[in-house]
Formats: C-alpha cells, sequence, structure tokens
C-alpha cells in the first residue's frame, strides 16, 4: 500500500514542529516554539523516537548525544522509573551505551511498593511496575526476586479489573497489560475481553469503560492493545484519522485533544496512530 500524498505533507509539517523544538544545547522542549520552556527528557525522547519512526537522521545529534550524557547522572540519581525509562530508550536510539557498572535498578524500586489502596496510587504503581520490569531486562544486575514479586501482584490486578473490583483508565490498563507482558505472563484473550468495554462503536476508544471521553493517548493505547490482542485489519482503525486530525495544530504539531495546545507525546503518538492506518511499503 502507498502511503497517501496528503499523509507525506503532514509528515513534512510534523517534523517541521519537532526541529523547532530543539533546544540550543540538543534537548528537546514542547514549548520551545513558543520561546520558553526547558529541557525535558521525555520530550527528547518522543522527538528522537519521531525522528526514527520517519527514518530521519536528528539534527545536532552530537549535541543530543551529549546532553544526554550530562543529563544521565542526575536522573539516575532521581530514581523516576518513567525518566529513567526515557533516558535507556534515548540512549538505544543515539548508538550510546548506557553504565553497565552501576547498580541503576535497584533505587527504582522504591516507587513500586507498598502497592496504595486507591485507584490513582494503583495506577501509578502499574505504570512504575511496567517500566521497571522493561529495564530489568536490560540490567547489569537482575533482580528476580522483585521480579517474580511484581509478576504475581500485577496478576492480582488483572484478576480485580476483570472483576471489576477495580476500573483502570485506558492508559492504566495498557500498562497492567505491557507488565504482565513483560513478565511472561499475558493471558490475550482476557485482554481482548476487558478492552472491548473501553471501545466505541465507531472504531474510537473511551477513557474508561463508562465515560465518554477521548484522548490521543486512548486512542494510541487502544490501537496498541487491540494490534497486540487481535488480528484486526489496519483498515478497521480508518474511523481514526478524523478523530487524530482533528488534534493537528498549524505549526504541525498534534495535541492531546482537538483545540489542546500541541506537545511531542501526543505528536509521537498521532504519528504511530497514523502509520498504522497508513503503512508504508515494504522494500
Amino acid at each position: 500500500m502507498n502511503t497517501p500524498e496528503p499523509f507525506l505533507s503532514v509528515e513534512e509539517r510534523l517534523l517541521d514542529y519537532v526541529r523547532n523544538c530543539r533546544m540550543d544545547n540538543g534537548s528537546y522542549c514542547g514549548w520551545r516554539y513558543r520561546e520558553w520552556g526547558l529541557p525535558s527528557i521525555q520530550d527528547t525522547f518522543w522527538a528522537l523516537r519521531i525522528y526514527r519512526k520517519l527514518s530521519r537522521t536528528p539534527p545536532s545529534a552530537g549535541r543530543t548525544r551529549r546532553w544526554l550524557e550530562s543529563e544521565l547522572p542526575s536522573i539516575l540519581e532521581e530514581g523516576d522509573p518513567e525518566k529513567t525509562a526515557n533516558a535507556f530508550c534515548s540512549f538505544q536510539m543515539m548508538g550510546l551505551t548506557f553504565p553497565s557498572e552501576k547498580d541503576w535498578l535497584s533505587p527504582l524500586s522504591k516507587h513500586l511498593f507498598p502497592a496504595g489502596t486507591t485507584v490513582l496510587e494503583i495506577e501509578g504503581k502499574i505504570r512504575a511496575s511496567w517500566l521497571w520490569l522493561v529495564l530489568e531486562r536490560h540490567s547489569p544486575k537482575p533482580l528476580p526476586s522483585i521480579r517474580n514479586q511484581l509478576a504475581r501482584t500485577l496478576e492480582r490486578w488483572m484478576s480485580d479489573v476483570r472483576e471489576k473490583r477495580i476500573v483502570l483508565d485506558l492508559p492504566g490498563f495498557g500498562a497492567l497489560v505491557e507488565g504482565l507482558r513483560a513478565a511472561g505472563c499475558l493471558d490475550k484473550p482476557i485482554v481482548e475481553r476487558v478492552l472491548n468495554l473501553y471501545r466505541e462503536p465507531d472504531g474510537g476508544y473511551r477513557l474508561t469503560p463508562d465515560s465518554r471521553t477521548e484522548s490521543m493517548e486512548c486512542l494510541w493505547w487502544g490501537m496498541r492493545l487491540d494490534r497486540l490482542c487481535s488480528d484486526k485489519n489496519t483498515q478497521a482503525f480508518t474511523a481514526l484519522e478524523e478523530t487524530v486530525f482533528s488534534c493537528e495544530a498549524r505549526n504541525g504539531g498534534f495535541g492531546p485533544r482537538p483545540g489542546a495546545i500541541p506537545d511531542l507525546p501526543s505528536t509521537g503518538m498521532a504519528l504511530d496512530l497514523l502509520r498504522n492506518i497508513h503503512p508504508r511499503p515494504l522494500h
């Protein structure tokens, strides 16, 4: 299937937005085009991911590498799973080697336990657990005892979700599924049944089973889980295209919802969605 010509122009506008988000030191900030903002490891990760998705070389790559290397000690010291995962993936995309002599995994464990009791607390722990499990696979010092404990905890939470004892939003449910996949204990038929509660009749996805709210993140997680658990043809996702484009801003970026200020995570998710709707031909 050839990529429609209009979509190629979308990619160019999108790249213009990403380029305008680049800081002088090679990092990225979604607010850069508005002449203010601070460097962000999350925004840098999404910018690099967009360049990789489009098979483009990031401009000022040397500066970006130096910025990543200079920021890594403070990121590891902070011990935040999200920032550490963003840094790890950014290092990989830039061809850098993550430290092998330092135990950077153990400090992240403090974010995993105790699990908490409210849904918001549980959703935060689920996301941290998923990212920890992904990072643990690449750590020079694995921690199997924590990995096994996390797997049991995630399985218990999935049981609670399946029995409707707790209701997660779609990003939280997606993180739970990815955590179980990273732990090697994913049950796709169960995921498919639960995901059906989040589906909209027109092909979209809602934030929670009893909410009509949609966002770029909801669409992104919904498609990700659908592609993971079913053989649904990408043509079935074409109803999402109009919703995705309703979030496009005049500067080429995409916002989390129609009319919202664009940001790099939403722009990267929009690119993923559009690429799945309009896959590139294989060469």
